[in-house]
Formats: structure tokens, sequence, C-alpha cells
């Protein structure tokens, strides 16, 4: 009998440990609202919803998609531009159209009022100050099918912008393309057997998820770009993908020990952590990294449900401090992170267009221990005045006191009852 009440009180005790750090995050959630974000499974006769939303300043981009159930069936899409300060919309681009002819490909990259995309493997730029669109690269492929890139996933930061171009002939390679929108100089970075996954840049440094090692799997490179110098960063086993940097820091989704997790990579230090904490019933996936917020979304590895019931955890690199971002009783998905700025949705019974997307303003706290710094949130008396919002007081109690407490007076009255109803008999 002792040995079974000696393990009861491990087990009690191990489930307290393994509580995890989180608190709900204080802050401001605005509701996006407008007519032209669809999600209508119903509609008779298209089908339409909304996808690749991503977040610049005061604007929200992302494409419309619709397709048409009956016959004859056709599929169009449109991306837009929304100001949230004022709701003001624009298209950026439409297809079918004389300038498109095919559908456009997720992901998309915002910044400074320029937007990039590609289509067919084609690369195109808007620049929101000309309302001008152009494309950025030609088929290659009429006088040699070796110069042919299938070329996506573009990005940009500042006056580059690079993407990803796969080879197919007369080898499977995947290249780094950049392009300097000021001098028009154009530059191979990188070139690898390896299939790459998705990239992502800031400054000097781009990241990306390399197949070269792992067929199928994935490990995590870094290029930089002022010493021409291409540095690996994780080979664990198994799959690293989805890599994001800020600054000196680098996420990545890892899946090394089975379950999907969270590392972050310090480039000052070379050293990495997992952040997403160590409870294996936890899985967490996408993350987002802004300054000094890492963002992702993270949901029971029990719950089998079409939707899971699906939470944003944020973490902040200055304190280590890990909180759950809790709006409403409904699944949250994770959209896109800028500076203190989450973009989110979730399922609430609504259509896109009454509020299925938000956008909330993160309480902000000191953060001097962190490289990059956080710029500051510029329009942020327009977003708060123009939309709907509502304040998330800090809590008033964190979850470790609210859930450790009951647990550990759990464990001292199992231990008092379990003494009394067995007493030791002295062996």
């Amino acid at each position: 009998m002792k040995i079974l009440l000696h393990t009861w009180v491990i087990l009690l005790s191990f489930f307290l440990l393994a509580v995890p750090v989180t608190a709900n995050l204080s802050g401001t959630d605005i509701p996006i609202h407008s007519p032209y974000i669809i999600e209508d499974e119903s509609g008779d006769p298209y089908f339409t919803y909304s996808k690749g939303f991503v977040f610049d300043q005061n604007w929200i981009v992302w494409m419309t998609y619709r397709l048409k159930q009956a016959p004859p069936k056709n599929i169009s899409s449109i991306i837009r531009m929304m100001n949230v300060s004022d709701g003001e919309t624009q298209v950026i681009a439409t297809s079918p159209s004389s300038d498109h002819q095919y559908m456009f490909d997720t992901p998309f990259s915002a910044e400074e009022g320029h937007v990039v995309w590609s289509e067919n493997s084609m690369i195109f730029l808007y620049d929101r100050t000309t309302g001008k669109e152009k494309s950025l690269t030609t088929d290659e492929s009429r006088g040699d099918p070796r110069l042919y890139r299938q070329n996506r996933n573009p990005i940009i930061i500042s006056d580059r912008i690079i993407w990803i171009g796969d080879q197919v002939y007369p080898s499977t390679r995947s290249e780094i393309a950049l392009l300097n929108l000021t001098s028009q100089n154009r530059q191979l970075v990188f070139s690898g057997p390896g299939k790459i996954g998705t990239l992502s840049a800031d400054g000097s440094h781009i990241v990306w998820s390399d197949e070269r090692n792992e067929p199928g799997g994935g490990d995590i490179y870094l290029f930089d770009l002022d010493r021409n110098e291409e540095i690996p960063l994780c080979t664990a086993r198994d799959l690293q993908h989805y890599p994001r940097i800020s600054g000196e820091y680098v996420v990545w989704e890892d899946l090394r020990d089975g379950n999907p997790a969270i590392y972050l990579y310090n480039l000052t230090s070379k050293t990495e952590q997992r952040i997403s904490g160590d409870n294996p019933l936890t899985l967490a996936s996408m993350p987002y990294i802004a300054g000094n917020y890492v963002a992702w979304t993270q949901y029971d590895v029990h719950d089998r449900t079409r939707e899971k019931s699906r939470t944003i955890a944020i973490y902040r690199i200055n304190t280590g401090e890990r909180e759950l971002f809790l709006q409403g009783t409904r699944p949250l998905t994770l959209l896109d992170l800028k500076e203190n700025r989450l973009l989110y949705y979730r399922s609430e019974g609504k259509s896109l267009q009454e509020g299925y997307v938000h956008l909330f303003v993160i309480d902000t706290m000191e953060e001097s221990l962190v490289t990059t710094q956080p710029a500051p949130v510029t329009g942020q008396e327009n977003l708060t005045r123009e939309a709907t919002h509502q304040r998330s007081p800090a809590p008033s109690q964190s979850a470790p006191v609210c859930v450790a407490l009951p647990l550990a007076a759990a464990c001292i009255a199992f231990f008092i009852w379990a003494r009394t109803a067995y007493p030791s008999t002295g062996s």
C-alpha cells in the first residue's frame, strides 16, 4: 500500500509541475469588418472564401477565391488591400483578366505599401503609392528549358525582393534569388540539390528550410548577405521547417521529439532553446516572430475534431514568459504578427465579413534585453477610434497560481486521507 501511495503522490506532483506557465494576454482586440472578407460554403452557385492574410502597417492584404460550382465551372481570385483605420478597400489584382490568367499563389508578402506574390511561376510587385503592378520575372524557358524556374514564395524586405526558384530540368535543384529594386541588380544567393520549403528574411539575413540532408525532412539554414556566407543553424533529426527571423532571433517548427514544438535560436550566442514548453500533449505549430514577440498556434494532441480547440501562445523573448491569448470560446488561428500587433481569426459561427478576422494590439513592456526593438505602433489612435474594439484586461491571477493551488491542495488532501485509511504498520 505504501508503494501505491507514493506512486499517486509522484504522479500528482508530476501533473502539478507539468502545468504550463501561461496567463491571459493583455491588450486591445479590434474586429475587422469588410464586405469583401468572405467565407461562404453554401453560396449558390458560388463557393467563396478568403485566405493569405498579411498585415502591413495599417493595411491588411488578402485573396478572395471564388469557385462556380454549377456547370460550366470557373474559378477566379482577387487580391485586395484594406486600410483598417477607415475601411478603405482597393483591388490590387484580378484573375482571370487581361494581365493575369492563372490563380494567385499564397503566401503573400507586404511591406511599406508594396505587395509581392507569385502566379504560375511568375513574381509580381504592386506599389500602393503609384497604384501599379509589374512582373519581376519572365518566362525564360522558350529558348532553353534549362533556364526555366518555378518561382514561388516571394518576400519583400525594404528595397529587396527574395524568392525561391525550383529547377526541374535537367536535374531538380532549388535556388534563392534576390532582386534589388533600387539598383535593379539581380543575384543568385543560393543553389543546392535539396528542395527548399519556406524562407524568411530580415536585414542582411535569409533563413530557409532545406531537404539536402533529409529528403522528406528538413534542416534550417541561414545566409549572411554581408559576409556572403551560408550557415547551418539546425541539422537535428527529423523535420525542422517554417523558419522566421527578426533581428538576431530565428524561430521554427521542430519535430525532432515526435510532436511539433517551437524552437528559438539566438544568432549572437549561437544557442537554441525550446520555447513552447515540455508538455507532450500540446502540439505547437507555424511560429511568427516580431521584435520581442514569438507567437504560434497550439492545440491538444488528443483533439480529433475538425476545427480543434486551437489557441494562440505568445512568448516574450526578454523575459522568457509564455502567455496564452484567450478570446471567447471558439478556436483561434494565427494569421500574422507585426510589431506588437497580432492578426488572427476565430470560428464563431459568423461569416468573415461580420468580425471573423481580428487585430489584437498587445500591451507592451520594457524590452531593453532584446537586440531588435519592436517599432512603435503607428496609427494606433485611428485603429482604436474607428473600429469597434474591446479591452482585454490583464488577469488578476496568473494561470499557474489558479491551477497549481487546487492541485497542491488535492495532493495534500489525498496524502492525509491515505495515511488515515491505511496507517503504516512499521514495516
